[in-house]
């Protein structure tokens, strides 16, 4: 038999057994959309990721109360905003901060929830009071669509991320000009930023920003007196955060009378926040790469079952083939092929149906990354799948003895 006539009589032998074919079939529908899915989601994370980090910058550093529960010194994995603190951060420590030789800039950030109101809306949101100061230091992140940032001496005005002028009143979009409440205070929009669009950076579209010590006077009742609760720290060209932040850490543990070991605040910087997410994508690729392996090795039992149970209903038939001359090389490659076809089918149907998943959870703001090697990847991880999972059933099959099979009833 040559290959023409083993694919040929293949395909014809499936189409006897259809309906066992398909479910098979959607066996690996499901392990090829697992794969499309789960690798396309997990690349389309690390480029929202690095895409943040790059903006972060290396000459950026910022300094917040140590995380309950995050182990003293440790980063939360999150917003560093989020979650109980263990400390506090004065005015003394920005002034320590400010006196160390390579920082370019030193910005306060202070922030709560209060009440808006707008032509008769009411909600309550997450306000940041910054120095002026803060926007030139992220300057690379945070740029304007319309209107310009506040300035230092300036009183109830206010910068609005897209999303909080598009989106926070709903139909009522704010814009530059537009004048709404914070704690039934007149606030002036005098800047809109542009979208920056990544789904790690919702928080950061939906942000409203108002002068330093507005944000002082807003959330009186929850600071300290001279309380500081992010402190954002810009470097001198030619410094890197690991010649800084050691100094840095002994200046305001020193403030606090304590050890750096026992500090009760981070010093964050891009290097921190890189071998931390490192860590983190790299106990996730090896969770996604278990949950691909365990849909792979569904979908071969699946094809492997449906190929022994071929062989049991078509022992006669394999007797007569040997009986006409077919060898068990010809037998043999017989069942490869058909396995084979059943996972390319199931690969070229999981690859579709897993774009779309793709296409619809994108319009959830959901990242997804789609390569040509996916492509690729589909077909003949696919088929490999198929040709490995029939095997064992086309070896069995070749090595029937012609005369017993011809006798089996």
């Amino acid at each position: 038999m040559n290959l023409q006539d083993i694919i040929v009589y293949a395909i014809r032998s499936l189409k006897t057994t259809s309906l066992r074919s398909y479910l098979t079939i959607i066996g690996i529908v499901i392990g090829v959309i697992a794969v499309v899915v789960i690798i396309s989601i997990s690349e389309g994370v690390q480029r929202d990721i690095n895409s943040q980090l790059s903006a972060f910058g290396t000459d950026k550093m910022f300094v917040v109360p140590s995380i309950a529960g995050s182990g003293g010194r440790g980063f939360s994995g999150g917003s560093p905003l989020q979650g109980a603190t263990l400390g506090k951060l004065f005015q003394r420590d920005v002034d320590s901060v400010s006196s160390i030789a390579g920082i370019k800039s030193v910005g306060r950030v202070v922030y709560g929830r209060s009440s808006l109101a707008f032509r008769g809306k009411e909600l309550t949101a997450t306000i940041y009071g910054t120095d002026s100061i803060f926007f030139e230091q992220w300057r690379d992140y945070l740029t304007l669509e319309s209107g310009r940032f506040f300035s230092d001496n300036e009183k109830r005005v206010v910068v609005l991320g897209y999303s909080a002028a598009k989106d926070t009143f709903g139909k009522d979009e704010l814009s530059v000009g537009s004048v709404f409440q914070i704690n039934g205070k007149d606030y002036r929009v005098v800047g809109v930023l542009k979208k920056i669009g990544t789904s790690l950076s919702a928080a950061d579209d939906s942000s409203i920003y108002i002068p330093y010590e507005d944000g002082r006077e807003e959330f009186v009742n929850q600071l300290s007196k001279n309380e500081v609760q992010m402190i954002g720290i810009q470097l001198a060209d030619g410094y890197q955060s690991s010649d800084l932040q050691g100094i840095i850490e002994q200046k305001i543990a020193s403030n606090h009378k304590l050890k750096v070991d026992d500090a009760d605040f981070m010093v964050i910087s891009s290097d921190y926040i890189n071998q931390t997410i490192g860590s983190l994508l790299g106990t996730l690729s090896l969770f996604l790469l278990f949950i691909t392996l365990i849909a792979t090795f569904v979908g071969g039992i699946g094809i492997m079952n449906t190929m022994f149970m071929g062989v049991l209903e078509r022992v006669r038939e394999i007797g007569i083939l040997k009986a006409v001359g077919a060898t068990e090389f010809d037998i043999l490659a017989l069942f490869i092929a058909e396995s084979s076809i059943i996972g390319f089918i199931g690969g070229i149907i999981g690859l579709v149906v897993g774009l779309a998943i793709l296409y619809v959870a994108g319009q959830f703001g959901v990242p997804f990354w789609v390569r040509l090697r996916i492509f690729a990847f589909a077909f003949f991880f696919s088929t490999f799948v198929g040709m490995i999972a029939g095997l064992i059933p086309a070896r069995q099959a070749a090595k029937m003895d012609p005369v017993d099979a011809l006798r089996y009833e």
